[in-house]
C-alpha cells in the first residue's frame, strides 16, 4: 500500500505539472493571438490610410494635369476627338539620337495630320519603325498609345512631340 501511495503521489506531481504547463502554453497562445490581432488591426488601418492619401495625390494629378491642358473637359483624355482647337502646332521632344520636331494639324476637331519636321539625330532604322506610331495616334485620336517595340525611344519621342504640340490646342 506504500508503494501504491507513493506511485501516486509521482503521478499526481506529474499531473499538476503537465497541468501548469499546458496552461502556460495556453496562455501564451493566447497572447499571441491577441497581439497578432492588434497588428493585424494597425496594418488594416494604416493600409486605409495610405489608400486615402493615394487617392488625395491622384485627385490633385488629375486635377494638375486638367490645369496643364493634358486632360480635357470632365478628365477626358486630352487627345479624344472634339478636345482640340483646330489649327497647326508644333512639338518637340528627345528621341534616341536627338531631338525630335513634329507639326501636327488639327481639323474639325479632330488630329487630322502629324509630319515629322525634323529628326535628324535619330538612326533611320529606328525612325522608320517609330512612325508608326503616327498611324495609331491618328487612329485612335490620342497620344495615350503604346510605343514601339524597337524603337522604343524613337516612338516616344515623336508620342512626347505630339503631346507637346496637343498642350497648345486643347480646349
Amino acid at each position: 500500500m506504500a508503494n501504491e501511495r507513493i506511485l501516486f503521489m509521482k503521478y499526481k506531481n506529474f499531473l499538476i505539472r503537465l497541468f501548469d504547463l499546458i496552461l502556460v502554453l495556453g496562455l501564451l497562445a493566447g497572447y499571441q493571438a491577441v497581439i497578432y490581432s492588434r497588428d493585424k488591426e494597425a496594418t488594416i488601418a494604416e493600409l486605409k490610410s495610405q489608400v486615402n492619401q493615394l487617392q488625395g495625390e491622384k485627385e490633385d494629378i488629375l486635377e494638375a494635369a486638367k490645369n496643364s491642358g493634358k486632360l480635357g473637359e470632365g478628365g477626358t483624355s486630352a487627345g479624344q476627338a472634339g478636345t482640340y482647337k483646330d489649327g497647326t502646332y508644333t512639338g518637340s521632344s528627345q528621341g534616341f539620337g536627338g531631338e525630335i520636331k513634329v507639326k501636327v494639324t488639327v481639323s474639325g476637331e479632330k488630329i487630322s495630320a502629324i509630319d515629322i519636321i525634323e529628326a535628324s539625330g535619330e538612326d533611320e532604322a529606328y525612325l522608320s519603325m517609330a512612325k508608326d506610331i503616327v498611324k495609331t495616334i491618328l487612329d485612335k485620336q490620342t497620344t495615350d498609345v503604346d510605343t514601339i517595340s524597337g524603337a522604343t525611344y524613337s516612338s516616344t519621342g515623336i508620342k512626347n512631340a505630339v503631346g507637346q504640340a496637343l498642350e497648345g490646342a486643347a480646349k
